[in-house]
């Protein structure tokens, strides 16, 4: 298939890729059972923690299909099309966030696991990735041969687990959770849509005349987008400089710190003050709740910002054979091997071991 920017296809490739599209975007009991199954992995995926678990749901998910359906519609302005796909996509999302919720409510008890936190401060990289993502599922649906690629996009855009993480926010009531993961899959969908539409553009699917109408409120809602966007950007860029001048002056700058593994710094930048967890491993490391607050005024000192600082101290202990008393070493040396037979092999029932001396 050649590939020309902007040269417009012939109608049997544009009636082709739309009847394709209909076809796979439409609202069907195998789509409802598909992104069930996805839903219900993806959970219980995010609250055992498990990665695997999760990227099992996204292969399963077929939300990509109305998404790439409604990149297509938005420039050709294709209502048919552009309705069936927002029918899907709006069911389908309704479907999953309702599963996610009733599920993440008799699996309240259970801790918000990393998988489950890492969705709820999304960033420009995360629009990036779904702007690829996007691009390259539209040029997957344009060559029938290249459909099986679009499980490695879904994979790399991840539909569903926001979604979940969208119900487990509201089940467990959780404002700053909920909303995160709003905002996440609110990105992915826009970046998709945003991303197919310019990649169905650019190969000739439809003239730039026409597209502009649509193309225009696509970039409009993603400019809206990149403005939260750019602020979690800018938190997280923040708290990892944060965290690397604080580790830095805790092995550098203070005596407290010498001679111990300092295994992490965590910062948090969404508390007032700002709060900074410090965890070591150690052993027999006698520090006072006053050595905190010393180092505390240290570090607000020098990173001249507000902090609460928090120390977490993993006890560790070291043994070597040179550590055993030299009377457990004449003892065990005194005791008298088990007997063999003639060949040296240790006998099925050994004789009990006495003292040499006895």
């Amino acid at each position: 298939m050649g590939f020309k920017l902007l040269a417009h296809v012939d109608e049997s490739r544009l009636s082709a890729l739309q009847n394709r599209l209909e076809a796979i975007s439409l609202l069907s009991p195998e789509f409802l059972i598909l992104l069930s199954g996805a839903t219900v992995i993806a959970t219980l995926g995010l609250f055992q923690n498990s990665a695997a678990v999760i990227i099992g749901a996204m292969i399963i998910a077929p939300l990509m299909r109305p998404l790439v359906a409604l990149s297509l519609a938005t420039i050709t302005a294709d209502t048919a099309l552009l309705r069936r796909a927002l029918l899907t996509l709006t069911v389908g999302s309704i479907t999953g966030l309702s599963i996610a919720t009733v599920m993440a409510c008799f699996l309240r008890s259970l801790e918000l696991s990393p998988e489950i936190l890492g969705r709820t401060h999304p960033t420009l990289l995360d629009l990036g990735v779904a702007l690829v993502a996007g691009a390259i599922g539209a040029y997957c649906q344009t060559n029938a041969k290249l459909a099986d690629s679009l499980a490695g996009v879904a994979i790399a855009v991840a539909l569903v687990p926001p979604l979940s993480v969208v119900g487990i926010g509201l089940a467990s009531n959780e404002t700053a959770i909920w909303t995160g993961a709003a905002l996440l899959y609110v990105t992915n969908l826009i970046g998709i849509t945003l991303a197919g539409s310019m990649v169905f553009l650019l190969m000739g699917y439809t003239p730039l005349q026409q597209a502009r109408k649509g193309l225009a409120i696509s970039f409009a809602i993603t400019v809206l987008l990149i403005l939260p966007l750019a602020l979690s950007m800018r938190e997280l860029v923040l708290e990892n400089q944060i965290s690397a001048k604080v580790r830095n002056l805790l092995t550098d700058k203070t005596l407290t710190f010498r001679g111990v593994q300092l295994r992490e710094v965590e910062v948090k930048r969404f508390r007032s003050p700002t709060r900074v967890n410090a965890t070591v491993i150690a052993s027999d490391w006698p520090i006072t709740p006053n050595q905190v607050k010393l180092v505390q005024d240290f570090l607000i000192k020098e990173i001249a910002m507000p902090i609460e600082f928090r120390l977490r101290i993993i006890p560790a202990q070291e043994l070597s054979a040179a550590d055993i008393l030299p009377e457990v070493i004449q003892k065990s040396e005194s005791v008298e091997a088990p007997p063999t037979t003639d060949a040296g092999t240790e006998l099925s029932e050994p004789a009990p071991v006495v003292p040499a001396n006895n």
